[in-house]
């Protein structure tokens, strides 16, 4: 069996052991402030770096919103002015339609008299005829 090793790391033992009960104790190294400011200097232009960051992207995203919107208003506008020209098209179509109807009507009734004046004059014809 090997003999139990020694670690490779120098130990300063006064120091290491009041590292081991400050640990024990539940207490928290102590950081010389200059470390401290540094820590507090990075993480400080970390938040402002992340800050920058969702800055930039809520600006490219309301840049996307805004294209999307324009193109959006334009296809409504489009679609109005053909709404409006399908609707005109319809008002000339329905008066159209109307007149049509009109006429038909003078033919059915032009057409009926003339049916019913025919009727009467072949009866007339064939009572005439049978009274010769």
């Amino acid at each position: 069996m090997e003999p139990f090793r020694q670690s490779a790391r120098p130990r300063s033992s006064l120091a290491g052991a009041e590292n081991i009960l400050r640990i024990g104790r539940g207490e928290k190294l102590q950081t010389p402030p200059a470390v401290r400011d540094g820590e507090l200097m990075r993480k400080g232009q970390a938040a402002l770096d992340l800050v920058s960051q969702v800055a930039d992207t809520i600006s490219a995203t309301e840049d996307r919103i805004e294209s999307l919107l324009v193109r959006a208003l334009e296809q409504l506008k489009a679609m109005e002015e053909r709404n409006r020209v399908l609707e005109a098209r319809a008002v000339e179509a329905e008066a159209r339609a109307r007149e049509a109807e009109k006429w038909l009507m003078r033919l059915h009734v032009e057409m009926e008299d003339k049916f019913t004046s025919w009727k009467g004059a072949q009866a007339r014809n064939l009572a005439g005829s049978a009274a010769a």
